[in-house]
């Protein structure tokens, strides 16, 4: 394990140093600590495809989650003057105001998830066929990310692909979600469901 300091100077954005520093240096791990505030914050909250932003003199209260190599899954909470607190997944677009001090945690990345397996078959029950560059199939993904719902992506590259999940599915546009191999719909089916279970039934 090998702890590591950021000072971010102002006008620097949050998650992108975080990703820079993470990929430069080939780094797997955990953010622990936090301190310092922000000028602007861009928030994506659970269920909701739109980004909130908020500006003023915003102090930190908390950053969790993790990086792995430029890829990271970050959660962000601050204040505003009134002492209101806001917290979501946080975006491109939370700038530093005066510094932020950040720490990180490194170690050889040896994770297993066990979320993501089935303890009968090792099949998730949720599988999310998707396309590289489309926003709603990020989107579809860091909702179930951010629920913890167990799935399998499957990425649709060519013209084979999607002939053979279109047969199951028999729709054209993406993200398809299968529930037990059941088609259940796209983004905003999986939004709608989140807001009336935060997918536990999709557990």
């Amino acid at each position: 394990m090998q702890p590591h300091s950021l000072k971010l100077s102002p006008n620097c954005d949050l998650i992108i140093c975080i990703k820079e520093y993470s990929f430069s240096n080939n780094l797997y791990g955990y953010v622990s600590g936090v301190v310092g505030n922000l000028s602007k914050a861009c928030i994506q909250c659970p269920g909701n495809q739109e980004i909130s932003k908020f500006e003023g003199n915003l102090e930190i209260v908390s950053l969790n989650g993790h990086f792995n190599n430029g890829d990271v899954h970050l959660h962000l909470s601050f204040a505003d003057e009134g002492c209101n607190v806001f917290g979501g997944h946080l975006e491109v677009g939370s700038i530093v105001k005066k510094g932020t001090d950040i720490l990180l945690v490194s170690f050889e990345n040896k994770t297993i998830d066990i979320s993501r397996q089935n303890s009968n078959d090792n099949e998730s029950r949720v599988k999310a066929y998707i396309l590289k560059n489309c926003p709603w199939s990020k989107r579809s993904i860091r909702l179930l990310d951010s629920l913890s719902v167990p799935y399998k992506a499957i990425l649709i590259e060519n013209d084979q692909d999607f002939k053979k999940v279109n047969s199951l599915s028999n729709h054209n546009t993406f993200p398809q979600i299968f529930l037990d191999d059941v088609f259940f719909g796209g983004y905003d089916e999986l939004s709608k469901q989140a807001k009336y279970d935060y997918l536990s039934s999709f557990k």
